[in-house]
């Protein structure tokens, strides 16, 4: 199962569904949480920081997608995994839907954003983020076509817990 969480929700969300992975997306100025219980090795810690052009902004976004989607393909598919960032909308719905597609190759991108939006009608997952992972997952831009062809997200300020499962 898939859990996303803002970073407000996230000890919450870690609390009550005991992941044994944890994705932590966030900015620079956040501080990232530590989880007692957590093997450090099962904790992607990720930062955006305040990258200054175009040409920054995406080699950050590109170098997101490749360590998210390492991660998952050393991830034991019988395990939770909490992804996080500080809303709980884009970066982390990004992920989830990464993962999503990682883990249902055989499952439709758009069927697997139908799914992604079901569960969480407020998420706007990152298109940089899923481009990229489209490329190296070599899925020929399905993968982006299915989030741009979402209709408009439902407006969240900071979204709640949510979970997933990993196929439609």
């Amino acid at each position: 199962m898939l859990i996303v969480s803002s970073l407000e929700g996230v000890r919450t969300a870690f609390a009550t569904h005991r992941p044994k992975c944890v994705i932590s997306l966030l900015s620079e100025d956040d501080a990232v949480p530590s989880f007692k219980t957590l093997d450090p090795a099962k904790h992607l810690k990720l930062y955006v920081e305040r990258e200054s052009c175009a040409a920054t902004i995406s080699a950050a976004a590109k170098e997101r997608a490749r360590e998210i989607v390492a991660f998952v393909r050393d991830w034991d598919r019988r395990e939770d995994v909490l992804i996080h960032c500080n809303r709980g909308v884009s970066r982390s719905t990004a992920a989830a839907f990464i993962i999503m597609c990682m883990s249902a190759p055989d499952i439709s991108e758009a069927t697997l954003a139908a799914a992604l939006r079901r569960a969480a009608p407020f998420a706007d997952p990152c298109p940089m983020l899923v481009s990229y992972a489209d490329d190296i997952l070599d899925r020929k831009g399905r993968m982006i076509d299915a989030i741009e062809a979402l209709p408009p997200p439902a407006p969240a300020i900071s979204a709640p817990i949510v979970t997933l499962p990993l196929t439609a």
